[in-house]
């Protein structure tokens, strides 16, 4: 049996990931993240079990959950861009007639433009996590980097790369008009109402989502 990407969970269906679209959510690993975001829900929740469907399992599943409403599958993850086989199971994804929105932290803009390029995604939901600027105060910084890396004590470099690449990110969203983008916020306990509106300011071109923080104890 040839294994898909996507963890063998219960498939989700939801109308808020994607506000009024009925969605089927599949996971890449969880584990499988260059962020290390404060409080990760799914890290959180996660078992640690990496069974993977196969694909003539999840085509009966999706297709019965086609029968029941579902329009769109969202990948989730982790980073999803990460996982090796993501182009595999794209690609059996759409064979399905499925269109596929993908999440993203926004670090990996080269990987988003190749799948763009290729047909394989029809929209991302690209997490906006802290205000992206120009200078940020040390106190800034330090709440920020807390956000992203669960800990103040990461280097200026990568932090300024991650802005770097959300900023990237963020321009090829322009680019491209997908019909499934979205952006994203959690609104963090380290976020102030200040940020949040800055947030809010700079991302008005694309339907912008402030999803509410849960807070999870984390797996050691």
């Amino acid at each position: 049996m040839t294994l898909s990407p996507f963890l063998k969970l219960d498939i989700p269906v939801t109308f808020k990931d994607h506000p009024g679209v009925e969605s089927a959510v599949l996971y890449t690993d969880i584990n499988l993240c260059n962020l290390n975001c404060f409080k990760c829900h799914n890290r959180a929740l996660y078992s640690g079990r990496g069974e993977k469907f196969g694909y003539e399992e999840l085509k009966e599943k999706l297709n019965n959950l086609r029968l029941l409403g579902v329009e769109l599958v969202i990948i989730s993850g982790g980073e999803p861009l990460l996982e090796k086989k993501l182009e595999e199971g794209l690609k059996f994804l759409k064979s399905l007639g499925f269109p596929v929105r993908i999440d993203t932290n926004g670090t990996l803009p080269e990987r988003m433009e190749e799948l763009i390029e290729k047909g394989l995604a029809d929209g991302f939901a690209l997490d906006i996590k802290i205000p992206l600027k120009n200078e940020y105060s040390e106190e800034e910084l330090k709440r920020f980097k807390k956000i992203l890396f669960s800990r103040e004590d990461v280097s200026d470099e990568k932090f300024w790369n991650y802005v770097n690449s959300v900023r990237e990110s963020l321009e090829l969203l322009k680019k491209h008009s997908l019909p499934y983008n979205i952006l994203r916020t959690v609104r963090y306990p380290l976020l102030t109402e200040s940020d949040l509106e800055l947030i809010k300011n700079q991302v008005k071109f694309l339907p912008h989502q402030v999803n509410p923080f849960y807070d999870v104890e984390v797996r050691k």
